[in-house]
């Protein structure tokens, strides 16, 4: 089968790119919008195409396609659905706009945080006057960046703020909520769940919220069962990241957001023995059972050295906990290729030393 990967130089996409080279079974491309020096590099597709989506899709006649960003499920969703497996398209738009998550409340122990638009300072400040809240773009395929946190009464990340309303990205501010971060991640078609695991963060960037650099896997009979809800709810078909705040004391998972699309720590998935990339293509090709049960081992790590965890130690004063990569159930993404990982080192050393 011809594929055709999109965002090339994601590390999400670069799993699943080296997990289908291994197998060589199809010939797969890969395509971005910028260049694709480093990716091109570890040479696991038969081509690396730099352009459009619609222009690699002119170019490479794919009969399958894989959207890893928010932008490409979009386009895919718009204009290549019959070689893609992407969920109903209001199912979509429930997941891509975190207003409209709401509708989710009424699932069983969903529990999603009070939100609301916004569109000027004013009402922010109003909202934050008796709550600490955090402010995020309401749809990543327009608009994407780390979230915002907003401290009770505090006005200290308004310039920041100011800045999207002023170049007419959409804002939603979001009751903060407390807890360890979770995810429940899977392969789904039609509502049914046919690969899938959880993970904990460990560590993530930056350290207010942002991206996993480190996370272990996890299982937990509440999540998935609030999980399956959803996807069934939502009848949903192809890749899913649903992410929750998980608060100990009670044991209540609040639910953060969908992320309707490959998530970023990938890698993890693969370290336990799973592929998702070739699930995906199965769950497109043929009919495919549901699968309930439990196949992976908990407790297995795995770290992003280079992708900012060792930035994160250094920052944070935490250096001592490097002695965690060489456990032995620890994985990492080092050495897949030197030149890539010394470029990485290079940007850590000068993050380091930056002021920020």
């Amino acid at each position: 089968m011809r594929i055709l990967i999109t965002d090339a130089n994601y590390k999400n996409s670069i799993a699943i790119q080296r997990e289908l080279h291994r197998e060589n079974i199809h010939e797969v491309f890969a395509t971005d919008k910028e260049t694709v020096f480093f990716t091109k590099r570890f040479g696991y597709c038969k081509d690396y195409l730099v352009g459009n989506l619609e222009e690699s899709v002119k170019q490479t006649q794919p009969e399958f396609i894989i959207p890893v960003g928010s932008e490409a499920v979009t386009i895919c969703s718009e204009k290549y659905r019959e070689l893609c497996l992407l969920p109903p398209k209001e199912s979509l738009e429930i997941a891509l706009n975190k207003d409209k998550m709401v509708v989710l409340n009424f699932l069983q122990d969903v529990h999603y945080p009070e939100c609301k638009l916004f569109s000027n300072l004013e009402e922010l400040r109003q909202y934050s006057k008796d709550k600490n809240c955090v402010v995020k773009s309401s749809n990543e395929s327009l608009a994407k960046f780390d979230p915002i946190y907003v401290k009770l009464a505090s006005e200290s990340e308004f310039d920041e703020i100011e800045k999207y309303l002023s170049g007419g990205v959409k804002l939603l501010m979001q009751e903060r909520v407390s807890g360890v971060g979770r995810g429940f991640f899977c392969i789904a078609k039609e509502g049914k769940i046919i690969s899938y695991y959880m993970h904990e963060r460990i560590r993530e960037i930056p350290i207010t919220g942002g991206s996993s650099t480190a996370a272990k896997s996890v299982f937990c009979d509440k999540m998935f069962s609030i999980s399956k809800q959803i996807i069934e709810y939502l009848k949903w078909s192809g890749p899913l990241m649903i992410e929750y705040k998980y608060d100990e004391s009670n044991q209540k998972y609040h639910l953060i957001e969908l992320n309707p699309k490959f998530w970023g720590s990938l890698d993890l998935s693969y370290a336990l023995g799973l592929n998702f990339g070739r699930t995906l293509i199965d769950a497109y090709s043929n009919n495919v059972n549901e699968h309930l049960e439990k196949k992976y081992e908990v407790g297995e790590k795995f770290f992003w050295v280079l992708d900012g965890d060792l930035l994160g130690l250094f920052k944070t004063g935490k250096l001592h906990k490097i002695k965690e990569y060489f456990q032995t159930n620890s994985h990492t993404n080092l050495f897949e290729n030197f030149s890539i990982d010394l470029v990485k080192l290079m940007w850590t050393i000068k993050k380091i030393f930056s002021s920020n």
